[in-house]
């Protein structure tokens, strides 16, 4: 699923005129999507995104610190049990350090564009719990709900001709689908 939900953002970042570099990886490190736009003037809209559609999720989108780990006494730290709002920030502000603001991930991103300031972008399906949602979008990174994101792709009229685009099939699947 993972791989369908990041071909179609990237068709999304593309149909609205930004060229993407999907998958870009350093060691185990990755990036799902970097998309730059050319907005006129010297001005760019460089955006970092992370993709996670989940359609029944049985866990949170965070990890648990390992300090976490020890204090709830669980064996991993995907587990499930239930957090508090403060455990949920703690877990949600090292999800956002891990996947975009830690220097490896700056520096990934300076390899392409360098000295830019870029906005971070969170791409979601399903999720276990929606204040863990609100904690992201707290730590400064914008949600866009995948439903959204399908809808505009199936709704959404563009200027250009994608015609061969990687998930210009799939968006023909899907429109055939609804109507």
């Amino acid at each position: 699923m993972a791989l369908q939900a990041e071909t179609l953002v990237e068709e999304w970042f593309n149909r609205n005129g930004y060229f993407t570099i999907r998958g870009v990886k350093d060691k185990i490190d990755e990036v799902d999507i970097l998309a730059i736009k050319n907005l006129g003037q010297s001005n760019w809209d460089c955006v970092h995104c992370e993709v996670q559609v989940g359609i029944r999720p049985v866990t949170y989108i965070s990890r648990l610190t390992s300090e976490l780990v020890t204090e709830l006494g669980v064996k991993s730290s995907s587990s499930a049990k239930l957090r508090t709002d403060e455990q949920i920030s703690t877990c949600v502000k090292q999800w956002v350090e891990n996947k975009y603001t830690a220097q490896k991930k700056q520096r990934i991103r300076g390899q392409f564009f360098p000295n830019s300031t870029w906005r971070y972008v969170f791409v979601h399906g399903n999720v276990k719990d929606p204040k863990e949602l609100e904690y992201i979008r707290l730590e400064g990174v914008s949600l866009l709900p995948f439903k959204q994101l399908l809808n505009e792709l199936c709704t959404k009229q563009t200027h250009f001709d994608f015609a061969g685009s990687s998930a210009g099939d799939l968006v023909e699947i899907i429109n055939f689908i609804k109507n």
